[in-house]
């Protein structure tokens, strides 16, 4: 006997002076030990892997396919060839969880290749089906983006408008999100962002309004920080800097831009700036939280 294999026994035959009885149970016994061996062997050529994975025409590489079209159990499938039907990622694999087409969720998993410079393929995004309403959007689990923004030199505060904040210096970019040109940041996929954002600005005793802003699309979003100042005694020459910090959660949809804007209103005839600090003043932080936009009411 090797390794995990049960040895079968045939049991003893059944003797007794009623030979036709005897012979009859005999025979029944010869069946069911028959039957047990047919099994056993069709029993050794299944394995986990011909059980579970799906492969050839039974892997379905179409996202859009219907939940239905699954099997019932737990499956697993390999996503390549550059696929871009619709999973998160157009390299990975597929984990099937179906009890019935009313319970059914679906796992995508990255490849996880971290040779090169950023972490995109890194990540676990789930989806659900339910027979009626079909597939939920993909919901990210795991592998959330991290993205650092600082600036470079001053940046000179116009008076009464609205101006963006040209952050255009790298300090992480996990997933290379970050348009540098543009001064925004590009969301990859659906879902929850969490935006922190900051500058210094030289400024003076001269009363002054400045707010920060989150613009969304183009479109401002969320106010996160506002101070005014009026100092009793008015100098174009005596500083009164100061700094705007602030964070809101912003769901958007991929392809959506996010940036940073800044209004300044000021008395005097003495420019405003925000500083050429380091990142630890003037900076645009991005974390992704959460996988899915829902909507509004």
């Amino acid at each position: 006997m090797e390794g995990n294999e049960v040895e079968i026994k045939s049991p003893l035959p059944f003797e007794t002076t009623d030979k036709a009885h005897a012979n009859l149970f005999n025979r029944m016994v010869d069946t069911l030990v028959d039957n047990d061996n047919a099994l056993s062997k069709q029993i050794a050529g299944i394995t986990n892997e011909s059980f579970f994975k799906l492969t050839g025409d039974q892997a379905i590489q179409d996202a859009t396919v219907s939940g239905e079209e699954y099997p019932i159990g737990i499956t697993f499938m390999d996503i390549g060839q550059g696929n871009d039907t619709g999973y998160p990622t157009r390299f990975g694999f597929v984990k099937n969880e179906k009890y019935s087409n009313f319970r059914f969720v679906q796992y995508y998993y990255g490849t996880g290749n971290e040779a090169g410079s950023y972490f995109d393929s890194t990540g676990t995004w789930c989806r659900h089906w339910w027979t009626g309403s079909g597939w939920t959007e993909w919901h990210k689990i795991s592998g959330f983006l991290h993205t650092n923004i600082g600036t470079t030199g001053k940046q000179l505060l116009t008076k009464g408008e609205y101006q963006k904040v040209l952050f255009n210096r790298k300090i992480k970019d996990s997933h290379n999100n970050f348009d540098i040109k543009n001064n925004r940041f590009i969301c990859p996929e659906n879902g929850m962002y969490l935006v922190n954002a900051g500058v210094y600005i030289d400024s003076f005793q001269r009363y002054a309004n400045f707010e920060l802003s989150i613009y969304l699309n183009g479109k401002r979003y969320k106010n996160i920080a506002h101070h005014r100042q009026s100092p009793g005694s008015p100098s174009d020459t005596l500083s009164l800097s100061m700094g705007l910090y602030g964070a809101a959660n912003v769901p958007a949809n991929k392809g959506d831009y996010l940036e940073i804007y800044m209004y300044a209103g000021y008395e005097g005839d003495v420019s405003r700036y925000i500083s050429d600090n380091s990142g630890w003043y003037n900076y645009f932080d991005i974390t992704e939280v959460g996988g899915r936009n829902f909507p509004r009411v």
